[in-house]
């Protein structure tokens, strides 16, 4: 029996190369598509790791129309094509309120032709990661539940609850299986060096000082990406339309986890405490029993265990990095 194709769209990125790699250990193939930025040391190392094990990489930009018809027409060629995990996207707060005409035509125009070559290609199902950014600022020990009223704060946000839209009315439309998952701050090995543990990670291990904006007590449900990769995958075997949080259910408040780093380093933090940004909300924390319900989320990694593991990992790769930036 022939094993099954996924496509992964941001394929070298944290979650995407991460899931790749979960995919291809689990005896199944991955095609992935990126757009792929030769600049980006940590890009290129996934780049070369998803090569290494097998991982067939186009390179494709998601918002391009006619860029996406083609990809379309090449799966379309492909036996056993399952599911597509569809995490191409800009991310981050703060820089989409400088270019948020960049975020709104990537992922929202980019989502509506990802839905298209999906409808086109007959695969059995679509895996469409949002953010918990939706939820906006929530109530001091409050846990977001997926009909909570929504309150989007960013442009980044705003884009993708309006890809989540796009998604429901893509599966309601053409009778698609389609689940949207709110995942809640993801981290670990080869994360994105703009994210707070991994950052924090490498300026204590070298010495440099590290920037807090507000005073530390701000809270995240930290959810490594070991947990991430399961839950994602899981959702791809589900029937009509989900929408569903991935997140630890337990958040953690900043400067705890700063204090769990130097443990893990055996090294002391030079903080600097910045005012907080108003677009950054004070807590998020996920509701988890839908998903527990869906799929029987049951995340293993306590922020110790997942610490320890990404600095591992950091450990292990920086000098590759380095020789590569």
């Amino acid at each position: 029996m022939s094993k099954s194709i996924y496509v992964i769209t941001g394929s070298l990125g944290f979650v995407g190369f991460n899931l790749s790699k979960f995919i291809i250990d689990s005896g199944h193939g991955v095609i992935g598509i990126d757009i792929s930025n030769n600049s980006d040391p940590l890009n290129i190392w996934r780049y070369k790791e998803s090569e290494r094990i097998g991982i067939e990489t186009v390179k494709a930009d998601i918002s391009d129309k006619y860029q996406i018809e083609s990809v379309a027409n090449k799966l379309s060629k492909i036996e056993n094509v399952k599911s597509i995990f569809h995490l191409a996207g800009l991310a981050g707060v703060r820089k989409s309120i400088e270019n948020p005409d960049q975020y709104y035509n990537v992922n929202l125009r980019g989502t509506f032709n990802i839905l298209q070559l999906f409808k086109s290609i007959g695969a059995e199902s679509l895996v469409f990661s949002s953010t918990s950014s939706v939820y906006g600022n929530i109530p001091a020990e409050h846990f977001s539940k997926e009909n909570d009223p929504l309150d989007t704060i960013s442009p980044y946000a705003s884009s993708k609850l309006n890809a989540e839209k796009l998604c429901k009315l893509f599966s309601n439309l053409y009778k698609l299986n389609i689940s949207v998952l709110r995942y809640f701050t993801v981290y670990g090995g080869a994360g994105r060096p703009d994210m707070s543990i991994l950052k924090f990670i490498n300026l204590i291990y070298k010495d440099k000082p590290i920037t807090i904006y507000g005073d530390g007590n701000q809270e995240r449900d930290f959810t490594h990406i070991s947990d991430i990769c399961k839950g994602t995958y899981d959702s791809s075997k589900l029937k009509g339309f989900n929408l569903t949080n991935l997140g630890r259910s337990n958040p953690e408040k900043l400067i705890n986890v700063v204090r769990v780093i130097e443990e893990k380093l055996g090294k002391k933090a030079k903080i600097i405490f910045k005012p907080q940004n108003e677009i950054d909300v004070n807590r998020t924390s996920a509701d988890i029993s839908n998903s527990k319900k869906l799929i029987n989320w049951d995340p293993l990694e306590g922020i110790e265990s997942g610490i320890s593991k990404t600095v591992d990992w950091y450990k292990e790769n920086k000098e590759s990095l380095e020789k590569l930036s």
